[in-house]
């Protein structure tokens, strides 16, 4: 939305850096207060264009969140506020996908990081899963065709301090 918004030149609006003068100097020429009302329109116009862009751009449902903005900005920030942190399901998402993931023997690594990646994203939203519990998760995903790793893992388990059981370190 915001590229599309700056491709139509209407970002400086959405985002205030462009702002409007709000009333005329008092004691300005005629001509003075007439050029500031004309500012004035022109800015109010581009408001309308960006408000009516965005909400015309995004599902009704999404557009609901902004009810009660008046000004492009206000749509803005109201869409931010209400979509910039991740909510229970997403966070969810990224636990079950992380607690479930089936390491191919095809390509384990490809597998692993995006469990890896997985507890990456919890973390981001301040869901912190203990390095070793990553590391245990990690190591109850393998495939039955690592089961002759499963002595080595069983031995490093066994000789591994807790501190440095780490998913990294499996």
């Amino acid at each position: 939305m915001k590229a599309w918004l700056q491709s139509k030149g209407l970002w400086q609006i959405t985002s205030r850096n462009e702002r409007k003068s709000l009333e005329a100097a008092k004691n300005a020429p005629s001509t003075v207060q007439e050029a500031n009302y004309k500012v004035c329109m022109d800015w109010d116009n581009k408001d309308d264009q960006a408000y009516g862009t965005i909400l015309l751009r995004v599902n009704p449902s999404v557009a609901t969140v902004a009810t009660s903005a008046t000004t492009a900005r206000d749509v803005w920030t109201a869409f931010h506020t209400a979509f910039s942190t991740t909510g229970p399901s997403a966070i969810f998402t990224e636990f079950k996908n992380a607690i479930s993931k089936k390491i191919s023997m095809a390509d384990p690594t490809l597998d692993i990081m995006e469990m890896n990646e997985n507890f990456q994203c919890l973390m981001a939203a301040t869901i912190v899963i203990a390095e070793v519990m990553q590391a245990m998760i990690l190591l109850n995903v393998m495939p039955k065709e690592y089961d002759g790793v499963a002595q080595t893992t069983q031995t490093t388990l066994q000789t591994t301090e807790q501190s440095k059981l780490t998913f990294n370190y499996i």
